[in-house]
C-alpha cells in the first residue's frame, strides 16, 4: 500500500479523488488531504436536516456529500483526513478497527494515548478526534476518517446545529459527541504541517515495502471531470438527499405570523402550503405556493423565479422572508 499526499485543499477534487482511487483504479493507497473550510455530509443524510443552514450560508461555508454513509463533519485548514482503499474479500472488507491501528499507532508515536471508540471514532481520554466512515465497491473498500488537530470547534459547532423536530424524513441522523484537538496534547510548537508529515511517515513505515504515489496527468484530469460533473453541483450535495417534509412557524419583520409546510421529493418542492395570520397577504401567498411548485428546494433558485415573474416590488422583503421560511 503506497501513500498520497495531496496538494491541493479543495474539497471537491479531493472527495473525487477518493472515488477515482477506489473505483477506477486497482491500486491499493492511503491517501492523507486537507481541505479548506466545508461541511461534508454523509450519502445516506439530509443536508438541510444536518446544518444550520444561516449560518453556513452567511459565513460561505461550502457543503458538500461524500461517497460513504455516517454523520456529518466539519473540515478545515487544521483537520487532516485520511482515507485507505484496498481490495479483498467480499464479505471482509469493511474492518474499522483494522484500519483505526495505523492511525492509533501514529499518534502513539507522537505521545498520544489515542483509543478506539464504541462507535467506531478515534478518541483521547473520551473525547472525539476521529470520526470514521467505509463504503465498498465491488472487491474493493475505502475506509476514511478525520484527525482534528486545531480545528475551530466554535465554527465546528455553530455549522453542525440540526433541528430535527422541524424536518420529517428517514435520513440517517448524526450523533453528535464531545470533540478535542489533538494539538492539546502536545507542545504549543507543534505545526499542523509537522503533525501532517510526521502522519504520512508513519503510514509509510506501517506499510512495508511503500512508497509515495504520484498522480499521472490523465489521472488527475479525470479526478478534475468526476469533481466538477459530481461533487460541484448541487444534485449530489442537496438534491440527492432523501425526500422529506419541513414545518416551519416564524415572524415577518412586520409582525405577521407565518405557518409553512414544504414536501422535498429528489429535491424539488412538490407541494407547499403557507398560512398568514394577516390577509393581506392571501392574494402574493397564493401565487407564490403555486410558482414554487416543482422548483429546486434553492433559496437562491426559488427568489431568482420569484422576483422574476411577481416582480422586484413592495413584496420583495416579504417574499424574501417567506422563502427564508422554507429552509431550517
Amino acid at each position: 500500500m503506497n501513500g498520497l499526499l495531496s496538494t491541493t485543499n479543495n474539497p471537491a477534487f479531493n472527495l473525487a479523488t477518493e472515488e477515482y482511487l477506489l473505483r477506477h483504479s486497482d491500486k491499493d493507497v492511503f491517501f492523507l488531504y486537507t481541505n479548506s473550510p466545508s461541511i461534508i455530509v454523509g450519502k445516506h443524510q439530509n443536508t438541510l436536516a444536518e446544518i444550520n443552514y444561516r449560518y453556513v450560508n452567511e459565513n460561505n461555508i461550502p457543503v458538500y456529500r461524500r461517497l460513504s454513509g455516517g454523520g456529518t463533519v466539519y473540515h478545515d485548514n487544521n483537520n487532516l483526513n485520511f482515507c485507505f482503499i484496498q481490495t479483498g474479500k467480499k464479505g471482509e472488507l469493511v474492518n474499522f478497527a483494522k484500519y483505526s491501528e495505523p492511525i492509533l499507532l501514529a499518534l502513539k508515536s507522537l505521545g498520544i494515548n489515542a483509543t478506539f471508540g464504541k462507535r467506531h471514532d478515534i478518541q483521547i481520554e473520551g473525547k472525539k478526534v476521529s470520526g470514521n466512515a467505509s463504503h465498498v465497491y465491488k472487491n474493493r473498500v475505502m475506509h476514511h476518517g478525520t484527525l482534528l488537530f486545531s480545528s475551530d470547534l466554535h465554527v465546528l459547532n455553530k455549522s453542525l446545529k440540526n433541528n430535527p423536530l422541524i424536518i420529517k424524513d428517514k435520513a440517517v441522523k448524526s450523533v453528535r459527541s464531545e470533540v478535542t484537538n489533538i494539538s492539546n496534547y502536545l507542545e504549543a510548537s507543534f505545526a499542523y504541517e509537522k503533525f501532517v508529515q510526521s502522519i504520512f511517515k508513519a503510514l509509510l513505515s506501517y506499510y512495508q515495502h511503500s512508497s509515495t504515489l504520484l498522480l499521472t496527468s490523465d489521472e488527475i484530469d479525470k479526478i478534475r471531470t468526476i469533481s466538477e460533473e459530481k461533487y460541484n453541483t448541487w444534485e449530489w450535495n442537496y438534491g440527492y438527499s432523501p425526500n422529506f417534509e419541513l414545518n416551519q412557524r416564524y415572524k415577518l419583520k412586520n409582525g405577521v405570523r407565518i405557518n409553512s409546510h414544504i414536501k422535498v421529493e429528489k429535491g424539488l418542492i412538490t407541494e407547499c402550503n403557507i398560512k398568514s395570520s394577516n390577509q393581506t397577504f392571501e392574494n402574493l401567498i397564493t401565487e407564490i405556493q403555486k410558482l414554487v411548485l416543482h422548483v429546486q428546494h434553492d433559496k437562491k433558485t426559488l427568489k431568482d423565479i420569484l422576483f422574476l415573474t411577481i416582480g422586484k416590488n413592495q413584496s420583495t422583503q416579504i417574499i424574501s422572508q417567506l422563502i427564508d421560511g422554507f429552509f431550517s
